[in-house]
């Protein structure tokens, strides 16, 4: 097949992801079939029951924060429920259950609200954490961070080293676009406290190593491309890494939490182009730039990553991570497929003060990852030539619709652009000098640099 961008074009086969930049022409050809990766029968069901290896259990350690996002799905950080710290023996008790659960845990993150308010008790499960891990003979978990920015001391900064923290801050770009979309709820601007915070943080810690982010129409109406963020956060934060998915809500909808930021039909073909931007901006950056020297958007690395070097049985059973490889666990001790789910009940799949059994229910974490299944689903995705490359988002798909395995229309054709602009940029390197045999070396190096293994 062909696909285009920014007026020029490349042939590629969307089943053994082999590209050239003209039919017949020579290119980059692949010796395996990544794309047979259903007949080893990793379906639904044998996903929820592998308890050799989770990546990610998710401790919501503070379901308060100190900033009023205009966009926040977590309704201010309490979820529609009480404010509260969570425990350090609830967060003990998590630990315990699911290093009985599983062989491995490879990330620990602490989130909120704003994880930070409750410091002590990341600090304390920090250090039970890694006795647990030793005492039971197992690999230590990575521990990760997710904050906003505002809340730095010196206990903190010092947590960040003992325990090797990666810390991850959510900022949205310049101040004048940060300011709008994240303010405090004192009313005044979070920009300057953050980039304060960011800057002494990185002089002490080299955290964080990646900045999040949301793109809104307003980015689209002030004219502020995913590139110019890249740029700010880069230049002013010293990041490397931006992970900026749209805006999950929408000006209308069924739930009660409406934004009038959220992009909506008419902004997607803006949004589309600056996405695919990001993307070709991260292909020549890998290609022809030393590590560091930029901030990449991560999705566009991920992309890059399954074009050059893809792994065997790449293409992963369910759409989106949330009840297989991630697990999160709410500030009371409910489990629940991923944090965006918070006291939801109907997604609540267990306790961990629970029998074990209902400490993760199976049957709930099967039928909740029965309908993120990628070949079973139907519509704009099953349809999509790149339906391998969306790593869809279960809330996101939850709050538009009602339903966390449907896919949109305007996922896909954002999915779409930026397959398309990865292949045509790796297919014309050798016009700005760079070779595609260096790109996975390349890749090695960027995750490296984030303190990240990589993948593979």
């Amino acid at each position: 097949m062909l696909v285009q961008y920014a007026g020029r074009e490349a042939v590629f086969d969307p089943v053994t992801l082999a590209f050239s930049r003209t039919a017949g022409g020579a290119g980059h050809e692949l010796t395996a079939d990544p794309g047979r990766a259903r007949e080893s029968g990793r379906g639904v069901q044998s996903l929820a029951q592998d308890r050799r290896y989770l990546q990610r259990l998710v401790l919501n350690v503070a379901n308060i924060c100190n900033l009023d996002c205009v966009y926040c799905y977590a309704q201010g950080g309490d979820y529609g429920g009480p404010r509260e710290r969570m425990t350090f023996e609830t967060g003990r008790t998590a630990l315990d259950r699911f290093f009985d659960l599983y062989e491995q845990i490879g990330t620990v993150q602490f989130f909120g609200g704003e994880p930070l308010i409750n410091r002590k008790v990341i600090r304390d499960l920090c250090a039970y954490g890694w006795e647990l891990a030793d005492r039971r003979n197992r690999p230590r978990p990575v521990w990760m961070l997710s904050t906003n920015g505002t809340v730095l001391n010196e206990d903190i900064i010092q947590m960040i080293n003992d325990f090797d923290i990666k810390v991850t801050v959510s900022c949205d770009g310049p101040p004048e676009i940060t300011d709008r979309l994240r303010p405090m709820r004192s009313g005044e601007p979070a920009s300057r406290s953050i980039v304060e915070n960011v800057r002494e943080m990185r002089r002490r810690t080299d955290q964080p190593g990646q900045i999040e982010g949301t793109y809104t129409a307003l980015h689209l109406e002030e004219d502020c491309r995913i590139t110019d963020v890249l740029d700010y956060v880069h230049d002013e934060l010293g990041a490397v890494a931006l992970h900026m998915p749209p805006n999950v809500l929408s000006a209308e909808g069924p739930h009660d939490r409406r934004d009038p930021h959220g992009i909506g039909p008419e902004h997607m073909e803006k949004a589309c182009e600056n996405y695919a931007e990001a993307v070709a901006s991260a292909v020549r950056a890998l290609a022809t730039k030393p590590t560091g020297s930029s901030a990449l958007l991560s999705s566009a690395v991920d992309i890059v990553e399954q074009l050059v070097a893809p792994h065997p049985s790449e293409e992963h059973p369910v759409i989106c991570p949330a009840g297989s490889d991630t697990i999160a666990v709410d500030s009371d001790g409910s489990v629940y497929p991923c944090f965006m789910f918070y006291r939801r009940q109907d997604f609540r799949l267990g306790h961990v003060r629970a029998a074990q059994r209902n400490t993760l229910h199976a049957e709930k974490q099967v039928s909740f990852l029965g309908k993120l299944d990628r070949v079973e689903s139907g519509g704009h995705l099953a349809r999509s030539w790149a339906r391998r490359f969306l790593t869809g988002c279960a809330g996101s798909n939850y709050f538009q619709r009602e339903d966390h395995g449907k896919v949109g229309p305007a996922e896909v054709a954002l999915t779409e652009a930026m397959v398309s602009a990865a292949i045509v940029e790796l297919a014309h390197l050798d016009e700005i000098g760079g070779q595609l045999d260096y790109l996975p070396l390349s890749l090695r190096f960027h995750r490296a640099y984030l303190g990240a293994p990589p993948l593979g």
